[in-house]
């Protein structure tokens, strides 16, 4: 691909995931009484903006052209993309709203392509890099809704 556009793509991302990174954090409220910290409405206010801010860092780092981005990109579309479908399946509620949803499945998929066929032509992802991704991603997805 060409390299202007690989960058071009990279900030067009990193912009969309700041957006949403600043629009989910008006909706996380810290709370200094520890006895909320291990609730799960606590930790389910942060599932948007850390898909967000994965969003954010993996469009820097394709626009910087990182070695390692394929990573970066497959942590972005495992939570995303799971967090999606497992609402979608009924086997969780996201607290993502409904544009999120539409915006954030494709690219979650999008991601995953590109990270899983290393069309960025970076780091492969590796088997054991993979697994942690995947095991992470839904770990940090369903963990807040088992506690």
């Amino acid at each position: 691909m060409n390299r202007v556009w690989i960058r071009a793509v990279g900030a067009a991302l990193a912009l969309v995931g700041l957006v949403f990174a600043v629009v989910f954090k008006q909706n996380v409220h810290f709370d200094m009484n520890p006895q909320v910290w291990f609730s799960p409405a606590y930790y389910l206010q942060f599932i948007p903006l850390y898909m967000a801010v994965t969003l954010l860092l993996s469009g820097v780092l394709v626009a910087v052209r990182f070695k390692g981005v394929n990573f970066y990109l497959a942590v972005f579309g495992h939570a995303s993309s799971e967090e999606i479908l497992f609402s979608l399946l009924g086997w969780t509620t996201s607290p993502l709203p409904g544009y999120a949803i539409f915006l954030f499945f494709p690219l979650s998929l999008l991601a995953l392509l590109v990270a899983y066929t290393n069309v960025l032509k970076a780091r492969r992802v590796s088997l054991i890099e993979a697994i942690f991704g995947v095991v992470f991603s839904t770990a940090f997805i369903l963990m807040p809704r088992f506690m």
